[in-house]
């Protein structure tokens, strides 16, 4: 059985495995002419590969949810499956998507408007 620590440090390099991804996924989406769609597919991504889940049902470490998702589907034996890791993953998108339409609609509704450029005669 791994230690608390041994759990940290692989944390701390999964962590720095999805921001490299994600940094990949931003530098291949960058050309999208929508903002707001390229800033979706990067959040559900982040949330996609960083949701938590506890890896053992007896167990108080944590273990990224869509691995326990497929693991647990492909060996399940009557278990929940694939759902143990689903259901944080689609709870934390759509708490991810309110906010994200939150903060969109505050800043638009703060947003100053252009000044206009007068030309004098």
């Amino acid at each position: 059985m791994y230690s608390t620590e041994n759990y940290l440090w692989g944390w701390v390099v999964y962590t720095s495995g999805v921001i490299c991804l994600l940094w990949v996924a931003w530098y291949l989406l960058r050309n999208i002419r929508f903002s707001t769609l390229r800033q979706l597919l990067l959040l559900v991504s982040a949330i996609f590969f960083l949701t938590p889940v506890t890896a053992y049902t007896d167990n108080a470490y944590l273990a990224p949810a869509f691995f326990v998702s497929l693991y647990e589907g492909l060996m399940s034996n009557g278990d929940p499956g694939f759902q143990r890791g689903a259901a944080p993953i689609l709870a934390f998108t759509m708490f991810g998507l309110i906010g994200y339409g939150s903060v969109r609609l505050i800043l638009w509704r703060f947003k100053k408007p252009p000044k206009e450029i007068t030309q004098n005669d």
